[in-house]
């Protein structure tokens, strides 16, 4: 599974915060807001983005393997986990710094 998001993490050690990727590397929008999604083909890793000047610092959450296209109730549970992995982690670390 590294192999598969090497490139996109790859990118981002290079880029830093000026890295995009609309495709690979997304926000979530309405309940998964802050949340990041990283995407390669049906693999999602979930995380959280913080820019620090012109690095940006990265933490996965969780991840998983979507079996089919559109909305399924798994994807809202994974979102839902991930949330509460953010919420654990920004307790432990306010304001998102590691």
């Amino acid at each position: 599974m590294q192999k598969r998001f090497d490139g996109e993490f790859n990118a981002l050690t290079v880029q830093g915060s000026a890295y995009e990727n609309h495709q690979r590397f997304t926000p979530l929008g309405g309940n998964g807001k802050p949340l990041w999604e990283f995407k390669e083909a049906d693999h999602r890793l979930y995380c959280h983005r913080h820019p620090v000047g012109e690095y940006l610092e990265i933490v996965l959450f969780n991840g998983w393997v979507k079996d089919k296209a559109g909305k399924t109730e798994r994807e809202a549970r994974e979102v839902a986990r991930a949330k509460n992995l953010l919420e654990e982690f920004l307790f432990e670390f306010p304001g998102g710094n590691i």
